[in-house]
């Protein structure tokens, strides 16, 4: 996501009892002006629709200003208080870096933000749609519905100068460069220790059938109907169609539609084959990660895949 840039840091803070009744007060006293009535409980609204809780309070001096970069510890929940993302899963650190700009819809975070000083931590409730459409610029995953809501639990942990921020920019680049080493050492420690076998292909990727299928196997212009499970390599799901009942259909082949190692890996199936593939960044989201950060960079995934209906194109 162009939005955010992730670094390493290590960070620790100390509160004092004054300095937490101070700024309490402070932070308070500034978003009193556009309370409103809440539906959700211990949670503030603003009068552009943004859900606020604060939960802890840091030890800065001064809130942001446009030019800003704001390095950010984020963890994303369902209203239910189910963890999907949080930004330690995109690196060492737990952060990402966000430019501070303007927001980018009515009743985003980051108009909380423009309240908040360094080391603050606040709670916000947004909606998804405008979330992920208006902020990510991505559709919403399949596991959240339309006109739902998510929190958003931000701490602000530094506020950076565009210097400051070139500078830590600096050390990212040369880390990130190690970051493909890592992952294939990563997966050969994957498949050095699962009790399954997986078996090779030429680009990479690895296969395990777990049920064969019948008929043609898939070509390039054929209609595919298929259901899916993504998992990272610790086996944490992360995506499934099958709990929201909604299969994917799309003209295989076709650019946009699917990460590369899907094409790779529907080629080798036949209608009613269910398959695992282990999938290398290169040939799923990349270096970049996914729109949605729910995929970190340099990640390699594991797709359980059934194909469950497929018309020929010649038909």
């Amino acid at each position: 996501m162009h939005n955010s840039i992730n670094w390493w840091i290590s960070f620790s803070k100390v509160y004092t009892a004054r300095a937490e009744i101070i700024l309490t007060s402070i932070f308070l006293l500034l978003f009193t002006s556009c309370w409103n009535n809440s539906k959700y409980q211990g949670y503030n609204k603003t009068n552009t629709g943004l859900y606020y809780k604060l939960q802890a309070i840091g030890d800065g001096k001064r809130k942001p200003f446009p030019g800003d970069f704001l390095q950010l510890i984020i963890t994303y929940k369902t209203l239910k208080d189910s963890v999907f993302y949080d930004t330690f899963s995109s690196n060492e650190t737990g952060m990402v870096i966000l430019p501070f700009n303007r927001s980018s819809f009515s009743g985003s975070f980051e108009e909380g933000l423009k309240k908040m000083n360094a080391g603050d931590s606040v709670s916000f409730i947004v909606n998804a749609d405008s979330l992920f459409k208006k902020f990510f610029k991505a559709e919403l995953p399949i596991f959240l519905e339309h006109g739902s809501s998510i929190k958003m639990d931000v701490k602000l942990y530094s506020i950076l100068t565009k210097v400051e921020y070139e500078k830590e920019l600096e050390k990212f680049e040369q880390i990130v460069e190690n970051r493909d080493i890592e992952e294939s050492r990563k997966l050969q420690i994957y498949l050095d220790t699962n009790k399954t076998k997986y078996y090779p292909i030429a680009n990479g990727m690895y296969y395990m059938p777990v049920i064969q299928g019948v008929g043609n196997f898939a070509r390039y212009g054929d209609k595919v109907t298929i259901h899916y499970k993504g998992f990272f390599l610790n086996g944490k799901q992360f995506e499934s169609t099958y709990e929201r009942s909604q299969a994917l259909e799309f003209n295989f082949g076709e650019d946009g539609q699917v990460i590369n190692g899907f094409k790779t890996a529907i080629s080798l199936m036949n209608q009613g084959a269910k398959t695992k593939f282990i999938i290398p960044s290169q040939l799923a989201f990349g270096e970049t990660g996914s729109s949605t950060n729910i995929v970190p960079p340099y990640t390699t995934l594991i797709y359980e895949i059934e194909l469950i209906n497929l018309t020929s194109y010649n038909n």
